[in-house]
């Protein structure tokens, strides 16, 4: 097996401990918690400990500000300090400051093509419209004929997030502080699995995320966020608005988490905005070659992750001389 050297210098104070090196003399790797706010990618198939990584992680990093988590499937609700069920409760707050973020924020979620974009911008007039948006395209009269069909095609997209009942509510940025609270030491959890679509996740999704970054934008939090996007294929995939926000968060301090069983179902660019890389057993072999592209991994270290144990890892840090193979703790 392949090892590469490691830097004693990462054991240092305000590190995050991932594990020790797999052969003698077993030393431990540690990562900076700054380094996580450059992004950090998990990936691994289901059932090889990638969710469970995630949680040590945010309880590690709440030390150092605010921990996030967009909880798919509802598994986090037992190491959470403070626990949103979402669909279940008061909406969540969205906040939108123009109505074409509303039309770009439902582009991305439902895959709108450029006709069903245009039209819905030209029916969201402010962006408090987004809450009875299915009102608007039932009176809307099309002025041309490909606007019939786009009408049409457009209510059975849009429907999928509202058939449900009222799950969310459009709010100004300047709202945001009064309805969306995080804390220093406190780990909050968005249980999105009450949620019957894909799409009314995806949608909660950013719309959490748009929060943070308000919030941080604004200065009313101080503190670093950290933020573990479960299940990120669903809600990354292909998505120019996750890009940018990768992008744009780093100066702010927000540090995403970014979990994924799929690391080809991603985004190239979104694995590349991930400065720590942690790679868990894979099985696909697109997997394996999107993840090996993105690390530049060579032949020999890339043919074991599909022979990884459950406590083992492939990890690529800053602080890390090369990606280096690792028992996690």
């Amino acid at each position: 097996m392949v090892y590469s050297t490691y830097n004693s210098s990462n054991e240092i104070e305000g590190g995050v401990l991932l594990g020790r090196t797999s052969t003698p003399p077993r030393i431990p790797v540690y990562v900076k918690q700054t380094d996580f706010l450059r992004h950090c990618l998990i990936v691994g198939t289901t059932g090889s400990g990638k969710t469970s990584l995630a949680m040590r992680l945010a309880n590690e990093l709440k030390r150092y500000g605010a921990s996030v988590v967009l909880d798919w499937y509802g598994e986090y609700s037992h190491v959470g300090d403070y626990i949103v069920d979402v669909g279940l409760g008061e909406p969540v707050a969205i906040p939108i400051e123009d109505p074409l973020d509303a039309v770009f924020l439902l582009e991305e979620v439902l895959d709108l093509s450029s006709p069903q974009a245009y039209l819905l911008a030209k029916l969201l007039k402010k962006p408090k419209d987004l809450e009875r948006v299915i009102d608007l395209i039932e009176t809307y009269e099309p002025e041309a004929r490909w606007e019939v069909e786009t009408k049409a095609s457009l209510m059975r997209k849009v429907s999928l997030l509202l058939k449900y009942g009222k799950v969310f509510k459009v709010v100004q940025p300047s709202e945001v502080d009064r309805l969306v609270e995080f804390s220093k030491g406190r780990l909050t959890v968005f249980n999105l699995s009450n949620l019957k679509t894909l799409e009314l996740r995806r949608l909660v999704a950013l719309g959490v995320l748009n929060a943070v970054k308000y919030l941080k934008e604004r200065g009313v939090f101080k503190d670093s966020v950290f933020v573990v996007v479960e299940e990120a294929h669903n809600v990354m995939a292909k998505s120019k608005f996750l890009q940018k926000y990768l992008a744009e968060v780093r100066k702010l301090g927000i540090g995403l988490i970014v979990v994924t069983q799929s690391p080809a179902g991603l985004d190239y660019e979104v694995m590349n905005n991930t400065n720590i890389k942690v790679v868990k057993a894979l099985k696909s072999a697109d997997d394996i070659s999107a993840i090996s592209k993105s690390m530049n991994l060579d032949a020999k270290v890339a043919s074991l992750i599909n022979r990884l144990g459950y406590n083992e890892a492939v990890v690529e840090a800053p602080s890390l001389i090369e990606p280096i193979l690792i028992e996690l703790t």
